[in-house]
């Protein structure tokens, strides 16, 4: 009997390691597209559409929301799409965006800028092999890449743990 009981939580263990590993999957495959989608959105609106560096809070203010709104859309119907969406699922999501976008993103891409030597080393590079970046463009794409990566880690176990709860068969089978 009791073999039988360590088994079952083997089992159930190693399903809930592969239902992980997909969401994982799932989750970096959606949050590289909104990321992607979001650098090309604030990039257009700040370069092409608003074309006044004092407005850049503007840009990002639009595309951070946008792509808010896109993300949701995609983890719950993609990522997480086996699992319930509750009304307090959306509201944990918003304000958790709304968090790391007024707060987290911020601080963790002012810390991320003041890595110079990271920064001089790769503009040493661009320009020994002749590729046109300036110093500003690769300070600041650099300091969104490491910040966005940081950002899909952490939002991955938020969002697995906390907003998107357990699926329906995973309640039933603790009831």
């Amino acid at each position: 009997m009791e073999t039988d009981k360590s088994e079952k939580h083997a089992t159930s263990s190693a399903q809930k390691d592969v239902k992980t590993s997909k969401h994982a999957v799932r989750y970096l495959i959606v949050g590289i597209s909104i990321t992607i989608f979001n650098y090309v959105l604030y990039t257009i609106l700040s370069n092409l559409i608003i074309k006044n560096n004092d407005l850049l809070w503007l840009s990002t203010l639009i595309a951070t929301t946008i792509t808010t709104i896109v993300a949701y859309i995609l983890h719950s119907k993609i990522t997480w799409k086996e699992r319930p969406i509750t009304k307090s699922a959306k509201y944990k999501f918003f304000i958790w965006n709304a968090l790391l976008a007024v707060a987290i993103g911020p601080l963790l891409t002012q810390l991320f800028s003041l890595i110079t030597p990271l920064y001089d080393f790769a503009f040493n590079v661009f320009q020994a092999i002749s590729l046109p970046f300036t110093y500003e463009f690769i300070l600041t794409t650099g300091a969104f890449v490491l910040t966005s990566v940081v950002v899909m880690f952490i939002n991955f176990l938020f969002y697995d743990r906390f907003v998107f709860g357990k699926s329906k068969k995973s309640q039933k089978e603790e009831a």
